[in-house]
């Protein structure tokens, strides 16, 4: 009996100096004071947890989790991208956006509404989102998914819900409200001034002699045309 458990469990032996004698170790020699029932018990225990490590091991590896490096690097490409981006849709809102009330508010001749850029409004949730995220993520070395009910889920949580919120509700609202306040200050649709390639927006006049074809534009795109050899622009701003 003492035979077969040093067998099985190939345990390494000492050979005891001065002595034709083998010895197991203090440790081996303890392990195998216990019955045989509990060494067999205790093995087949040891190789189903093995093994369940082993699915364990290979389930986190089939998830395909990016390395510390890899997320980093990722992030480091995101973030400036990101800043990039916001700092662009900051421009156009205040090159396109705001001055459209400004002239609206002057009574200006024409006033040139761009659609398409009060969607532009969605993009600064969703972008600041970004920046945080590929911030943390750059940092930690992890993927940025922040437990429940902590402060970086509700931002993350609150960045999203703005950004989906801004392009369903938010930007068809203003481009009504817009709509609305030209038409109650008498202003007119005028597609003849519309820029050649630009049909996401439209012009909008309040006097009908300036309402014509341009030939060229100059400024803030002021139209202009030749008229008797002279040539004629109209201050489109109102200034």
């Amino acid at each position: 009996m003492q035979a077969w458990p040093h067998k099985l469990l190939n345990i390494s032996t000492t050979r005891q100096k001065g002595g034709p004698f083998e010895k197991y170790s203090r440790a081996n020699r303890d392990f195998l004071a216990y019955p045989p029932e509990a060494i067999c018990q205790c093995l087949t225990i040891s190789r189903y947890q093995k093994f369940d490590d082993m699915k364990k091991y290979q389930t986190h590896r089939r998830s395909g989790d990016p390395s510390p490096l890899k997320i980093r690097l990722t992030a480091l490409i995101f973030m400036p991208m990101s800043l990039v981006a916001c700092g662009l849709t900051l421009y156009w809102l205040s090159y396109d956006i705001l001055p459209l009330f400004g002239r609206i508010y002057r009574d200006a001749p024409i006033v040139e509404t761009p659609y398409l850029g009060f969607f532009l409004l969605m993009g600064l949730p969703g972008l600041l989102y970004l920046i945080v995220a590929s911030a943390l993520a750059a940092w930690n070395g992890k993927r940025f998914d922040p437990p429940q009910n902590s402060k970086l889920y509700r931002f993350q949580s609150l960045m999203l819900a703005a950004s989906i919120k801004t392009a369903v509700f938010v930007a068809p609202a203003l481009i009504a409200i817009t709509t609305l306040t030209l038409m109650w200050r008498d202003y007119s649709p005028c597609p003849k001034l519309l820029i050649s390639g630009s049909a996401w927006q439209l012009f909008w006049v309040n006097d009908d002699k300036v309402c014509f074809k341009p030939e060229y534009y100059i400024n803030d795109h002021w139209p202009c045309k030749k008229e008797n050899g002279k040539e004629i622009c109209v201050q489109a701003d109102g200034r």
